[in-house]
């Protein structure tokens, strides 16, 4: 069983660490953020993953499941603080991306 557990987190884990880095790339690269805003911005995950953990309390008899359902809450509680701060950030014309 323990192997089972292993693999999940492994799993869990590219799922969840993979769309970050690009996450973090796009807004370096596409949206011209620093490292810090770019860094702040990706680390927003950690209060939606808390988000995800407090509503998936209720599944704590099925680990497996609340686990999943921590990590589904979160990415959507991300994808959403993440779309707030895009839509405050000005994106950069193509000219001033050749600059950078």
């Amino acid at each position: 069983m323990e192997h089972v557990d292993l693999i999940f987190l492994a799993v869990v884990g590219a799922v969840v660490v993979a769309p970050l880095a690009r996450e973090y790339a796009d807004l370096r690269q596409s949206w011209g953020f620093g490292r810090l805003a770019a860094a702040s911005t990706t680390l927003l995950v950690l209060p939606s993953l808390g988000v995800g953990l407090a509503l998936s309390v209720p599944l704590a008899h099925r680990p497996t499941l609340q686990w999943t359902a921590a990590v589904v809450v979160a990415l959507v509680v991300y994808s959403l603080a993440a779309a707030g701060v895009r839509a405050t950030a000005e994106r950069p014309a193509a000219s001033e991306l050749g600059r950078r």
